[in-house]
Formats: C-alpha cells, structure tokens, sequence
C-alpha cells in the first residue's frame, strides 16, 4: 500500500494489521522507520509534476492500493493509483473535490444550492465583484483545506484582482455550520455521521445535537451531493451552512476530516473509524454501529498568539470522569504562533456525556476549568 500525505492513527492501523506500506509525505512529521519507503517532497500542483514524481520514486514497486489522508493527497492518489496498477478510483471526482471552483460549478448543474461564488480571474472589476457578492467578500484558495488563505474584503479599494487562477471569490454566509461524514462502499453509503460545528475550528459536537428536520435535511443534501459526484467508495466530509432559509452546500472533501472528528466518533460509536476506513480503500466488510452510545466533543485549544504565561486546570481536567483524550502542548515559557489553518493548535480535550445536554454543560464546566494566560501586550 502506498500512503500520500499519512497520518499518525492510520499508519498506527496498518502497523496493527501488518501491512506493508510505503509513504508520501510533504514533512516529517512523525517517525515512520518501518515503511518500505518514504518520500519527503511536495504535493506538487501541477499533473505532470505528479506524475514524474509518482513514475520516480514508486514506479518500480506495484501497489495494489494508494490511500490519501490528506486534503492535497487526494489528486495524486488518484493518479498514483493509474499510474501503479492499484485499484482505481474517478480522477475527475478526486480533481472536483480538491478544487472549490470545479466543484461548485459542477454541484450547480445540479441543483444542489449554495451561496453565490465566481472565480476571481474572470472578474473585471471589484465594483462588479461587490455588486455579484456583497459585503464582505470571501476570497478563498481553490486548493486548500482549513480555513487557510482565506480572507474578507470589505470595501471595492481593497479587492486587488489577482489573475493567476488561483482563488475563488463567494458571497459571505453568515450561519451556523455543520459537517456529514459518509463511509461509501460500492457506491453505497454504509455509516453516516453528523457533526456540529459550535465553534468552527475550536469546538465540535459528534453526533450533531439538531432537530429531526434539519438532520433529515443534512442527510438527503448529503446523498444527492455523493450521487452527483459518482463517488463509489472511501470516506468524505460535507460541510454546510445552516441558514433560515435551508441548508447551502460549503465543500466537500474525499479523504478523513480534521478537527479530531475521527477521534470523536470512535468515542461516541464504539468502532475504530480509521479500521473502517482501510476497509472501504481495501473494499472490505465492516460492522458499523450505526447508532451512538454516547455524545461526545471535541475542544480544539489555541488561545492566540503570544507567550504563555499559565495555564490553569489540567490536571482537574485529566482527572474528570467523562475524559477520554487531553493533550496539552504548552507550558508556561512558550510562545504560540499565529494560527493559519484549522490543523494548527496547542492540544485538544474531548469528553463523552449520556446526552445532548449533559454535553453542552460539560463544555461549560471544562472551559471555566482550563486557562491558557497569555503575556498581554507590553508587559
């Protein structure tokens, strides 16, 4: 098997399951001594790049199957998996999922709805930008994942129209918002979960608390957005914005999400989500549980740059019964760096209740327990 963009609990998997593997990773990250082989390079953005690449560093070995466990892996996998004999996967869908712009301009022919976006090479002018839009705009990398380069421009004089292709201009959307996480086996969704966003980048609730009508809702955009994109197998991440006026399509992407969701939905269904996974890459049976035996959240910790000062609370928070994971990276003395994608933070905690409720409050109690001070300005 080859791995494009590995991480930490899927390589851990495999180990378990004695796999042999081989790696493609953009850094080192964390030590994997036992791979077969290990490439450290880009995940370059051009398809010939990719290709010269792939035919370089793993052409002399057949794989019988690539798994991407990252946003940018999901193209090259997709052609690493051509160019490699392994099983094969739609290259055009992996393209559409990793692409804002092709994506959207494709889920529009049919239907599926979501806020008003245009690319930002074929705008002539940011009056004409302000007048499609509105204020702000939201000027996004089509090519990037969590929250990187993204941006709001509030007044005509600030929009400097760059013209390389690079961007996607969409109109602000000012909502509540949510993900669907699907495992796909034989063009069949198997598992579905939904998590609610109650802090974007910082806060996630899995199974998602909402109402029976706005989880219905969620589900069947869900299915018409896999069915439109012919995606056959693997995991995938949907997000939404819930607004008063119905649900709008955000992306999608093909590969494992962020945000220690899969973590979450191990304690909240009772199965390994990352054994799942391997099983839908290697077109295995699994037995999902399909209903939760418990609501869990997760908090994403970064208080903000700057130096530590304290930090208050750890070690009542580890000692909590409802506890299942905390991992602090900071002490007092360290500095913390701006955050520039949801992937960045300084640790995480993720707590399991009996109910919806019993969650919500604990969100409270652990968030008066735990402080991270940071030097104010000047001091």
């Amino acid at each position: 098997m080859l791995v494009i963009g590995p991480r930490r609990a899927l390589i851990d998997h495999l180990r378990t399951r004695g796999i042999a593997f081989s790696v493609w990773r953009e850094h080192a990250s964390f030590a994997i001594a036992d791979a077969q082989q290990v490439l450290t390079a880009p995940l370059w953005n051009t398809t010939e790049k990719l290709k010269r690449t792939i035919t370089e560093a793993f052409g002399d070995t057949h794989y019988s199957h690539v798994i991407a466990g990252t946003e940018g892996a999901v193209y090259p996998a997709a052609l690493a998996r051509r160019l490699l004999g392994a099983r094969l996967s739609t290259a055009t869908t992996a393209l559409r999922c990793r692409d804002k712009l092709a994506m959207k301009e494709y889920l529009a022919e049919f239907d599926i709805p979501m806020t008003a976006f245009m690319a930002e090479s074929s705008a002539r002018s940011a009056t004409e930008v302000f007048a499609r839009l509105g204020t702000p705009v939201v000027r996004k990398r089509r090519k990037s994942s969590g929250g990187r380069d993204l941006s709001f421009v509030h007044r005509e004089q600030d929009l400097v129209l760059q013209k390389d292709g690079r961007n996607i201009l969409e109109r602000f959307v000012s909502a509540p918002e949510a993900s669907i996480e699907s495992y796909l086996s034989g063009g069949e969704i198997r598992f579905v979960n939904t998590t609610r966003y109650v802090e974007k980048r910082h806060v996630n609730f899995v199974p998602a608390d909402f109402d029976e009508g706005t989880l219905t809702a969620m589900l069947e955009l869900n299915r018409r957005v896999l069915k439109a994109l012919k995606i056959n197998w693997g995991i995938t991440h949907l997000e939404v914005y819930l607004t008063e006026a119905g649900l709008l399509f955000g992306e999608i992407a093909l590969r494992p999400p962020g945000g220690y969701i899969m973590n979450a939905m191990r304690h909240a269904y009772g199965f390994d989500p990352w054994a799942a996974f391997v099983a839908m890459e290697l077109n295995e049976p699994f037995a999902f549980t399909q209903a939760p035996s418990g609501y869990a959240c997760v908090e994403v910790l970064h208080p903000g740059c700057g130096l530590v000062t304290a930090v208050r609370g750890e070690q009542r928070v580890r000692a909590h019964p409802a506890m299942r994971e905390f991992h602090l990276k900071v002490g007092p003395g360290d500095v913390i760096g701006e955050r520039q994608g949801a992937g960045q933070d300084v640790g995480y905690l993720l707590h399991v209740s009996s109910s919806p409720q019993a969650r919500l409050a604990l969100l409270d109690e652990f968030r008066h327990s735990l402080s991270i001070t940071l030097q104010e300005d000047g001091v």
